[in-house]
């Protein structure tokens, strides 16, 4: 895939994006996630503080699971339902008989939210200033983050009809960020049942970045890891058979 095809399809994809107001509101939804995050959370301990003498920096790091979640949901919605206008719209076999191919449309759609993704989830991280992450947390938590807006995105690209089944998909997928609740409240071993998720590996990484527990982190994510690739594996071959 040559650097000229590369362009073409982001400035397709913009031209996409920029007619609907639903996909370019998701484009932009990490950034005012930040936002929030940077400058609400602390506004909103102040008053908390202040007014009912509680203390929320106590459950940043809770917080911050969310977030970390929120940003793979919203990018991976976003490049679902545009892979299903492209599929509505046989865009996809158009790409089959072209030099790209079927195979290199899927393999630029996945890797440009994989993109997306890791660079939204380190400005996160980096700049919102609710809590200390260390560098090798960071490398442990962006493989799962990257892989987990693709799968999202292959979800409701194989199993959704449409857009409006997609819009309700999405929402039922949403309920994955649960995972924080079980990693952080859950007791051991208890909290194991969560594994299913994939999004309880991201959350409990995270959670295990703030110890000294560093083989048992790098455990975590390793078994994280393997569960984002075998969802994802099972997930691409859906959506290649959907489309053939």
């Amino acid at each position: 895939m040559n650097m000229r095809i590369i362009i073409n399809l982001i400035r397709g994809d913009m031209r996409q994006i920029t007619r609907d107001p639903m996909l370019a509101f998701y484009l932009i939804a990490p950034l005012l996630l930040m936002a929030a995050v940077a400058l609400g959370v602390p506004m909103v301990t102040g008053l908390l503080q202040e007014r009912l003498n509680f203390d929320l920096s106590g459950y940043y790091d809770f917080i911050m699971s969310f977030a970390l979640l929120l940003i793979p949901l919203i990018l991976g919605v976003m490049s679902g339902f545009m892979m299903l206008d492209e599929r509505d719209e046989n865009v996809i076999n158009y790409y089959a008989v072209t030099p790209l191919t079927k195979s290199g449309y899927m393999w630029y759609r996945l890797l440009l939210t994989i993109v997306l993704t890791v660079i939204y989830s380190i400005l996160l991280l980096t700049f919102s200033g609710l809590t200390p992450v260390r560098p090798m947390n960071l490398l442990l938590l962006l493989p799962m983050m990257a892989m987990e807006a693709p799968i999202l995105a292959l979800f409701l690209a194989a199993y959704a009809s449409n857009k409006v089944e997609g819009l309700a998909l999405s929402k039922g997928a949403s309920l994955l960020i649960i995972a924080p609740i079980i990693a952080y409240f859950a007791p051991v071993p208890w909290q194991y049942v969560g594994g299913f998720l994939p999004t309880y590996w991201i959350s409990k990484t995270f959670f295990m970045g703030a110890t000294d527990r560093w083989m048992t982190c790098v455990v975590i994510a390793l078994i994280g890891a393997l569960v984002h690739l075998l969802f994802f594996r099972y997930l691409y071959k859906r959506f290649i058979i959907r489309i053939d």
